[in-house]
């Protein structure tokens, strides 16, 4: 049974988050004033390390060229805008 998850989004410019293997990524908004993504999982799939990138509007993003756009979102009021890239699963 698919199922849609969410998952805390710290800001920092390389993040890994632990999810469900094969997991599909929604939307990045903020809740309650805390970056948060929302994807869909399947509970039952072993859990991975996703690997993820969040730049800042005028920050260098030239290694993300080809990463998948995850979203835009705004923290602060507006002051922080941060723009997330899904750079995949990690595999041992």
């Amino acid at each position: 049974m698919m199922t849609i998850y969410k998952f805390a989004v710290p800001i920092s410019d390389d993040i890994t988050i632990v999810m469900p293997a094969g997991a599909r990524l929604l939307s990045v908004q903020t809740q309650h004033g805390a970056p948060s993504l929302w994807a869909m999982v399947d509970p039952s799939a072993p859990s991975v390390r996703r690997r993820l990138a969040l730049r800042g509007t005028g920050h260098n993003a030239d290694s993300l060229s080809l990463a998948p756009f995850v979203g835009t979102f705004q923290t602060e009021g507006g002051a922080f805008v941060g723009h997330l890239f899904d750079l995949g699963e990690v595999h041992p």
